[in-house]
């Protein structure tokens, strides 16, 4: 039975995987000095999820879980099909999530579906003065990650978690086997899907969040985050070195991976923030002198106040 058999018609998590139509773009708001590491060096960056602006970001995905909880429990009171489904399963399927990141650790990247938005040029763009990179989404998609479409209706979150733990629980009960061997994978892969939500105020964003997960080594002597790459434009790449950043005060893990190249273009448009000044032959001698032609310039239509 697979998990679309058993709720054809239900919200479920893989509804956060973004699928991008044929023209489709996602945008990258970033100030100057991103925009032409990206151009150059061909590369996006990816930085540790624990480091994000709103630091409640991972909290908040395993409160949706908490209260998903919750509410398979109410349910299965009132469904004999899932007598067992209880506190003792559900600590199972926790203690993969709370445990994830000792063994696979998210690092991500932002993008947006909306290339002007005044909220994203404030906080991502140098205070209006950078950028935003449209992508080619299919070419995203083609790299070493996985896109998730945010959401942010919290009932929706809370309705898309707990069905995917009523399948775990069935697909557990049928299976005859122990937890690890019936949904663990299930269960680790729900850790990451968790990305995927967002509370309400940051609806305006638009975001779709591209996410990579890197290995986590604990020995007696260290702790080591290792890139074991994946697949990018239907081939295996190697991994990536891990670097390491300061902002402020803090030590941020970051890892870049290149762009797919291998069919069309990759960088469809770019947007000027508000309170740009560069002339278009500024974005254009870079773009050209990196192989990226016949890229769509515009303005932002914001209104910006500084």
């Amino acid at each position: 039975m697979t998990e679309e058999d058993a709720t054809p018609s239900l919200p479920t998590i893989h509804d956060r995987v973004f699928r991008p139509d044929p023209n489709a773009a996602l945008y990258h708001y970033c100030s100057t000095a991103t925009f032409l590491a990206v151009v150059e060096g061909g590369k996006l960056r990816f930085s540790d999820v624990n480091m994000m602006n709103d630091a409640r970001e991972t909290a908040y995905g395993y409160g949706v879980f908490e209260s998903a909880a919750t509410a398979a429990l109410k349910l299965a009171r009132q469904k004999p099909e899932l007598d067992g489904l209880d506190v003792k399963f559900l600590d199972s399927v926790d203690a993969y999530i709370s445990s994830k990141q000792l063994i696979s650790h998210p690092v991500i990247s932002c993008f947006s579906k909306d290339p002007d938005v005044l909220s994203q040029w404030r906080g991502y763009s140098d205070n209006a003065q950078g950028w935003a990179i449209g992508f080619d989404a299919n070419a995203l998609s083609r790299m070493p990650i996985t896109l998730f479409e945010v959401l942010y209706d919290r009932d929706r979150q809370i309705e898309e978690v707990r069905n995917e733990l009523i399948f775990l629980f069935l697909k557990f009960k049928e299976s005859g086997k122990d937890f690890k061997g019936a949904v663990g994978q299930d269960a680790a892969r729900l850790a990451s899907y968790l990305l995927a939500y967002k509370h309400s105020s940051f609806r305006e964003e638009q975001e779709v969040r591209a996410v990579h997960e890197l290995r986590v080594d604990i020995a007696e002597d260290g702790w080591q985050l290792v890139d074991e790459g994946g697949v990018c434009d239907g081939s295996p790449v190697a991994g990536e070195t891990i670097r390491f950043r300061a902002a402020g005060a803090d030590v941020i893990a970051y890892v870049d991976i290149p762009l797919a190249r291998g069919e069309g273009p990759v960088i469809r448009e770019l947007w000027f923030g508000p309170r740009n000044q560069n002339g278009p032959g500024n974005a254009l001698y870079p773009l050209s002198q990196h192989g990226y032609r016949s890229v769509a310039l515009h303005h932002s239509a914001s209104s910006f106040r500084g």
